[in-house]
């Protein structure tokens, strides 16, 4: 078989698999308990109103009519944005985050090269994404003010995945306010033994860590900076800066802050280079309250992580590699933002705004999963992009659309014609063709 045939059997797999999901999952039950569905569904199923989601989900600005149309042509039906606008309501937001688990529970092909992660049950990668609103939305989400600035709009996106295995395990989402540290235990729900929990600094809370470590789960993360680190036998305080001038690196069990909670302390010395820029940023920040500290600017000299993962089972060199692979999300929103349409969204109200992004969301995570499929068949040397894979499929939204619906282009095309392209009979206003005859018959 030619490579290009396989490869777009390869990537309408994932497509196909998503109809049969679709149609075994009990999507009513999750509707019921999110609250978007009260009653039976009259006209449309909910699994056609979740195929009609995932096949509208990679175009720019929905509207309601063009989501009304697709969830029509996906229930066989006629159906009404008035209709569908007297179901929007916030509940969706928790309704598609469930479906989205339910459905992308397995994203991607299972990491590779894990001989590092063999003593952990899942690899927890946690982060977020902030995307501006407009100003008329800062009641729903709000974002950043000053003595200078109105309130601004903002939304954040919260995301849990599990490196290993590729799978969305909790997606959310908030206004801007609710900071990192705020949402740091929300790993708490979800996490399991055995398992690792990788976050950035934005998410240390020390009481939220020792949670993790009675729970029998693993964390690894950056140190923040003044908390007391304490000798577990003497309880002494520890000079960690004076041991870093003198040794150059640092690897012990402490106990860390009030709770004097026992942790493994690696720090790690960083080039030069790199500590400078770190220095440079401190320095320019804005909030003087962040001003740093003289020992704080030398500490920059070093990287320095908490953990609870024995050196049996990782070596300090190998820590700082580890954590970059933290990374991975980081390249996963930029793919949503730059190829996929994630700034597009449709900002009239707080409830369009869940749906739109929700809708982003699914498409991202389609996007993923046929990434993973190419990816698992994919020779060592001849590794797929995932960044400039998403930029192909965020250009195909038409063709996956009719694939989704089991139509062909063509019929999709002509749906869209005939559904949006023609003047909506209005007794408010006249269109330009109508005051075009009207002027013409006055003159005749």
């Amino acid at each position: 078989m030619p490579h290009s045939q396989s490869t777009q059997l390869t990537l309408v797999q994932p497509l196909l698999q998503l109809r049969r999901s679709l149609a075994t999952l009990d999507v009513e039950a999750l509707a019921r308990r999110s609250g978007f569905l009260r009653r039976r569904p009259r006209k449309i199923p909910i699994p056609d109103l979740l195929l009609a989601f995932c096949a509208l989900a990679w175009e720019s600005v929905l509207s309601l009519e063009r989501i009304a149309a697709v969830v029509g042509l996906a229930a066989g039906c006629s159906y009404s944005k008035q209709a569908f606008h007297q179901r929007l309501s916030k509940s969706i937001e928790t309704f598609l985050g469930e479906v989205a688990a339910a459905l992308f529970g397995q994203m991607s092909a299972p990491l590779r090269c894990a001989n590092c992660f063999k003593s952990f049950g899942r690899v927890l990668l946690h982060d977020s994404t902030v995307q501006p609103l407009p100003r008329h939305l800062a009641a729903a989400f709000p974002g950043s003010s000053n003595q200078r600035c109105p309130t601004r709009a903002a939304l954040k996106i919260q995301w849990i995945c599990d490196l290993l295995s590729g799978s969305l395990v909790q997606l959310s989402l908030s206004s801007y306010r609710r900071n990192d540290q705020a949402a740091a235990p929300d790993i708490l729900s979800v996490v399991q033994k055995g398992d690792l929990v990788l976050r950035d600094l934005g998410y240390f809370v020390l009481p939220v860590l020792s949670q993790l470590h009675l729970k029998g789960a693993f964390f690894l993360s950056r140190l923040r900076h003044g908390l007391i680190l304490r000798d577990p036998q003497t309880k002494a305080p520890i000079d960690l800066l004076r041991i870093l001038r003198r040794q150059g690196a640092f690897d012990r069990w402490v106990l860390v802050g009030n709770q004097q909670a026992p942790m493994r302390v690696v720090a790690l010395a960083v080039p030069e280079e790199i500590a400078n820029r770190r220095r440079a940023r401190a320095k320019n920040n804005r909030d003087r309250r962040s001003a740093p500290s003289r020992q704080r600017l030398e500490l920059m000299s070093w990287t320095i992580f908490v953990t609870n993962v024995s050196s049996e089972v990782w070596t300090r060199k190998i820590i700082a590699r580890i954590y970059r692979l933290r990374w991975r999300i980081e390249i996963i929103f930029k793919s949503w933002k730059s190829h996929l349409r994630l700034r597009e969204l449709n900002c009239r109200s707080a409830d369009l705004v869940r749906l739109s992004v929700m809708l982003k969301l699914l498409y991202g995570l389609l996007t993923i999963s046929c990434f993973g499929a190419l990816d698992k068949l994919s020779s060592a040397s001849h590794r797929p992009s995932l960044l400039r894979f998403s930029k192909v499929l965020g250009q195909c939204g038409v063709l996956i659309g009719a694939i989704l619906l089991q139509i062909s282009p063509d019929q999709l095309i002509a749906h869209y014609l005939a559904k949006h392209v023609f003047y909506e009979q209005r007794s408010d206003r006249k269109n330009f063709s109508q005051r075009l005859a009207e002027l013409s018959c006055r003159l005749a």
